[in-house]
């Protein structure tokens, strides 16, 4: 007789791939004509914006541009600030190791490595430096498990294994439109940034409907005055997005970003047209359950089974609320005004911790740096920088390998000030998303039957055996090749609806009829 084997193949998680790419700045940026020359430079900032971002056939393609910003004062008397900015194009495009990965938008982040901003002349500035960008790519891992066998007096304990699988991920760049009241701002408008706030998702077969609202800031000094004035505005957005293999009872994660914005003057009533460019991300993970052999032998022959270890996916925290940051430091003047502040935030990434008796433990920290603008008693502005460190709430048992953050992070107030001679500011940084932690599982993977036992009509009928509390019916039967049925039976076990394979023992004396 033939033992029979039936096996299927499930997709597990393989490990997060990494890598860091240099992208160098080197550009001349010109200021127009109609702005003043420049005197003296207060603030260089480098961020990146990605127009093009995706890995398909062992490759990660990346495409987009630096954005470079210039905050400078001219050599008119006051604490008047002006901006202008230059756009640093990019393409990369890195061969994966061999393997298999998840297609789709990688994950991405960075921080400037260093900067070297001066002015050449009153209309020209020179930039040179470098930006890290750093990006991880979702790898999988296909196993081959074994789901059921038969015959050759085979016993065999099943288990459920149950993960979350990406089965789709998109990012789609979007434009909305919206007017804005600012009657005294004039050309001076310093940034123009926003966050987005996730209202709720819905999925149906092959889509996505996404709610929520883009919370844009304008930061401008009125024509009559030299303070900083930050105004908002809320901009309702609903986007439906297709996503081919998707049905309603899977997992949908969605964050924004808002990537460029422009402002136009309409006719002199004081209000202005905004134009925002900025990016939906959607990633939706369906959870796979698959019925795996455990553990197998049989009753008749010698057995050798080969285990294999898969990692699953599950979710471990919403990472969807506030983180509030409270800075405060000695300024390097007492004397100073603070004017205001810009924040550079970097990504949370999974960071280990201290192993504790009970095992390892991994949080989420990330960076991020505040620049605080400070005029002096002539009015010349000087920007201070602090940085600080931030992380959602919780600590997890495991490795920071193990951890897939699925999340968008971004200022969404920032208050800066003095308290007597010192720096104070208070920053809350909103996050949407979820932690997917991959969990240790292991099932037969291969099963080999050997000889038969030699006849065991001349030995005995039953055996006794001291089980202790909580030993599985199974192995104490593997361990002389019984059934484990006849092991239950003969011992007047309640099952309660439980299989045989999957019931526990108290301290007892069990009989044991021998299969041989």
């Amino acid at each position: 007789m033939e033992l029979k084997v039936f096996k299927d193949t499930m997709a597990t998680y393989g490990g997060r791939w990494e890598t860091r790419l240099e992208l160098p700045v080197e550009t001349e940026i010109l200021i127009p004509d109609y702005l003043p020359a420049v005197f003296k430079i207060v603030k260089c900032l480098i961020h990146p914006v990605l127009l093009q971002n995706r890995v398909s056939g062992g490759r990660w393609q990346s495409e987009g541009y630096l954005r470079c910003t210039v905050y400078y004062q001219s050599d008119e008397p006051g604490c008047r600030l002006y901006r202008t900015e230059q756009k640093f194009a990019f393409e990369k495009s890195v061969e994966l190791p061999a393997g298999t990965y998840a297609e789709g938008p990688a994950q991405v982040w960075g921080e400037p490595e260093y900067y070297n901003c001066r002015a050449v002349s009153e209309h020209r500035i020179d930039l040179r430096g470098a930006y890290i960008l750093c990006g991880a790519v979702l790898a999988t891992k296909e196993c081959e498990l074994l789901t059921s066998l038969a015959d050759c007096g085979i016993e065999q304990r099943t288990r459920e294994m149950s993960g979350l699988q990406r089965v789709a991920a998109e990012e789609k760049t979007l434009t909305t439109e919206a007017t804005m009241v600012l009657p005294d701002a004039g050309d001076a408008v310093l940034d123009i940034d926003g966050t987005f706030v996730l209202g709720g998702v819905s999925l149906q077969t092959g889509q996505a409907s996404v709610q929520g609202a883009l919370q844009m800031q304008v930061c401008y000094q009125p024509t009559d005055s030299e303070e900083l004035v930050v105004r908002q505005k809320e901009i309702p957005v609903q986007q439906t997005v297709e996503l081919a293999g998707t049905v309603e009872e899977d997992e949908c994660v969605a964050w924004g970003e808002v990537m460029a914005c422009t402002m136009t003057t309409s006719d002199g009533s004081g209000e202005v047209d905004l134009n925002v460019t900025w990016k939906l991300h959607l990633e939706v993970w369906h959870r796979a359950v698959r019925t795996v052999v455990a553990d197998a032998y049989s009753t008749v022959c010698q057995t050798q089974t080969v285990q294999t270890a898969c990692k699953l996916l599950d979710r471990a925290a919403d990472l969807t609320g506030h983180v509030a940051v409270l800075l405060e430091d000695d300024l390097p003047d007492p004397e100073v005004t603070v004017k205001g502040c810009f924040v550079t935030l970097g990504a949370a990434v999974p960071t280990a911790g201290e192993t504790r008796e009970d095992g390892a433990q991994f949080s989420l920290q990330g960076k991020g740096t505040a620049h605080v603008l400070c005029a002096d008693a002539r009015g010349e502005l000087t920007c201070y920088d602090k940085t600080f460190s931030w992380q959602p709430e919780g600590r997890w048992n495991g490795v920071a390998a193990d951890a897939l953050v699925c999340m968008q992070a971004s200022v969404s107030r920032i208050s800066s000030g003095k308290s007597g001679q010192q720096l104070r500011v208070e920053l809350e940084i909103g996050l949407s998303g979820v932690l997917l932690q991959a969990q240790t599982s292991e099932a037969l993977c291969e099963v080999e039957l050997g000889e038969e036992y030699a006849d065991g009509s001349d030995g005995p009928a039953l055996y006794l055996y001291y089980a202790q509390q909580g030993e599985r019916v199974f192995d104490i039967a593997k361990r002389y090749h019984a059934r484990a049925k006849d092991l239950v039976t003969a011992n007047r076990m309640e099952c309660d609806g439980t299989a045989p394979q999957d019931l526990t023992t108290e301290t007892v004396c069990l009989l044991i009829p021998a299969a041989l």
